[in-house]
């Protein structure tokens, strides 16, 4: 079982530079953090390429932040099995509250990987509505 754990914790650990090297990919825009309120107000009013890629660097960064928070649950939840083999536990047993908080870590963090990705292809399809078409146009 120690072995188990190990690897749980070894995985938790790289968790967090898996998501540090995913985001090599984006600007580098957004370098101080976010606040939801001003996310909120730039979902509304975003317009060009460069806001959509703020916002999709903003929930990027919310899905590395919740991966983390679920594999420190994911540790927790490990260590709360060890802790309550009893046969007669009251539900819910404190198991079960680390596999919940797991379980809704794992989908903020999923919700906010479909919204980065969602607010990429917004940021792609204005840039190529704002590239100058190099057709030529007969008249």
């Amino acid at each position: 079982m120690n072995r188990r754990l190990i690897v749980v914790a070894a995985f938790s650990l790289a968790l967090p530079f898996a998501g540090i090297a995913q985001s090599t990919v984006q600007p580098a825009s957004l370098t101080v953090p976010m606040s939801s309120g001003e996310a909120r107000s730039l979902i509304k009013n975003a317009h060009s390429a460069e806001q959509y890629r703020q916002l999709a660097a903003y929930f990027h960064q919310q899905e590395t932040k919740y991966r983390a928070e679920a594999a420190s649950e994911m540790i927790e939840r490990d260590r709360r099995v060890q802790v309550n083999r009893g046969m007669a536990q009251k539900y819910p047993r404190p198991v079960d509250s680390a596999e919940h908080l797991y379980e809704s870590y794992v989908t903020r963090a999923d919700s906010a990987e479909l919204q980065a990705e969602h607010y990429d292809q917004l940021a792609a399809a204005r840039d190529q509505q704002d590239k100058p078409r190099t057709g030529t146009s007969r008249a």
